[in-house]
């Protein structure tokens, strides 16, 4: 009986563990036009938005990567809206983009990424 529950605690403990994330912080290896383009370009999907515009930060320095939102209307004087917050993650060998307030994921393709820095 022993046996039994001492298995069934380890085999539990190794479930749990395969199914945590193993996605570490990352930040682009580059962050020359083409990758940035494409960072826009995925950014832009997951939005969908036809394009949009990056605030301030170095993709290549931080993880953190925010969208800013759109410019308020003509007949809008001011605006309340915030940017849209995503974090750079790699996943195995796959960059991808995580969205703050949704948690949804976006692989980043033909870009590539490295662990950031503590």
């Amino acid at each position: 009986m022993t046996g039994r529950i001492s298995a069934a605690i380890f085999l539990f403990a190794a479930l749990a563990g395969a199914c945590q994330s193993t996605a570490v912080p990352a930040v682009l290896t580059q962050a020359d036009e083409a990758a940035m383009g494409r960072l826009r370009a995925a950014l832009a999907k997951a939005m969908g938005q036809a394009e949009v515009q990056l605030g301030p930060g170095d993709p290549s320095q931080t993880s953190v990567v925010s969208v800013l939102p759109l410019p308020p209307g003509p007949l809008e004087d001011r605006s309340l809206a915030k940017p849209t917050i995503f974090r750079l993650e790699i996943e195995g060998e796959t960059c991808v983009l995580v969205r703050e307030d949704t948690g949804a994921r976006v692989t980043l393709e033909g870009v590539d990424c490295r662990p950031a820095a503590p």
